[in-house]
Order: C-alpha cells, then structure tokens, then sequence
C-alpha cells in the first residue's frame, strides 16, 4: 500500500467501496469518492461494526493517517461492513430485545430456521444476529431446563420422604403382627396344657349292674 497519507486515503476508499455491495443487497453502488465512515441516512448504507473497532469510525477519512488506514482496511470484511440502516437497527435492537417466553422448536428438516445456522454469501452482520439469536434461545431453554430440573429434584424429595414414612409405618406393622403371633402361640400352649389337665381329672365313668339270674 502507498505510504502518504493522500493516496492511502484514495486507496482505502476504493477497498472500503469494494466491501459495500451492490444490487444484491443493498441496491446501490456507491462511487469510491463517496465513501464516508460516517455515513448520512440519504447515502443508503450504515457501517456495522464489532464493539472493539468502533473507534475506527470516529474520524473522517480525509483527516485520517496512515495507521488508521491499515486499520480500517485490515477490518474491512471481518469486523466491518456495511448494511442497509434496516439492518443496523435491526442489529442494534436484536442485542437488547429480550427472547419471549414462547419456546421454539427448530425444525430439523429445515435447516434455514435452526439458529445460528450460517450460510455461504451471508455478512458477519447477519451472521452475528443470527448467533445472538440462537444463543438467546439456548439461554431460554437452559433456564426452563434447569426450572424442570428442580421441579423434579423437589417431587424426587416429597416421594423419598413418603417412602421413609411408609417405610416406617411397615416396619411398625410387622413388629405387631410378630407380637400378635406370638401372642396367639402362647394362646394355643395355654389352650392345649388346658386340654390335658382336662383329660387327667376326668371322672371314671359308672358301671351298669348285673341282672339277677333266675334260680
């Protein structure tokens, strides 16, 4: 690249020109002359730009040096490009929209609507969006994942707690009836000593007496 600040100035215009794209998206070719790192709302296009090169746009590129130039161009394509100002405000009120609490279940067979999905010929723009987008919904879901979660951790302790309590209730019952049982053995020893000191007092039984024979 030329080392004077006046033909990097032409040169980064006419790369930056290079990054806005024509009728395929934005529908309009803006001449390299042209070309504003500010640009108004009648030009047709926006700059996107990540957070960390945002200070790139802060100056006028007829004022620009040398370094600020390698900058802008090093960026072009990678963290800055430009986007019809729908897009952008898009862009902008995307990252502070909050996701509903609808859940959405991507559909498999199309993968056009799975998030974060990227696409041959898609801007980092468009890319970005789509990714906050998938990650808001994968947010949303690990929220409702990890309330499910705890519902059922809660019922998993309410039926623990029952079972200790039948548990126990069991345990009482079978002590009972061990007792009942042998309650009822001791009854029949008892019964049945009854019976044979019955059978030892019983009276001798009366005897008939003979006919007397006639003589």
């Amino acid at each position: 690249m030329p080392g004077s600040a006046g033909s990097s100035y032409s040169y980064v215009t006419s790369k930056s020109n290079a990054h806005i794209p024509g009728d395929e998206r934005l529908g309009l070719t803006v001449a390299p002359g042209r070309v504003r790192l500010q640009p108004s709302a009648g030009d047709g296009y926006a700059w996107s730009v990540s957070k960390s090169q945002e200070y790139l746009l802060k100056s006028n590129l007829s004022n620009g040096t040398v370094g600020l130039y390698q900058a802008i161009l090093d960026a072009l394509g990678h963290s800055i490009e430009a986007v019809s100002p729908p897009t952008l405000r898009e862009s902008n009120a995307g990252s502070d929209k909050k996701m509903s609490d609808e859940p959405k279940e991507p559909s498999s067979s199309n993968p056009s609507k799975l998030p974060g999905t990227a696409f041959e010929g898609d801007s980092f723009t468009a890319t970005i969006q789509r990714l906050e987008g998938a990650k808001q919904e994968l947010t949303a879901e690990l929220e409702r994942a990890q309330l499910h979660s705890e519902k059922l951790f809660d019922e998993k302790e309410e039926w623990e707690a029952k079972y200790c309590r039948i548990h126990e209730e069991l345990g009482k019952t079978k002590s009972l009836v061990k007792q009942l049982e042998e309650d009822l053995s001791r009854a029949h020893m008892g019964i049945a000593k009854a019976m044979e000191m019955l059978k030892g007092h019983r009276l001798p039984e009366k005897t008939q007496p003979c006919e007397a024979k006639d003589i």
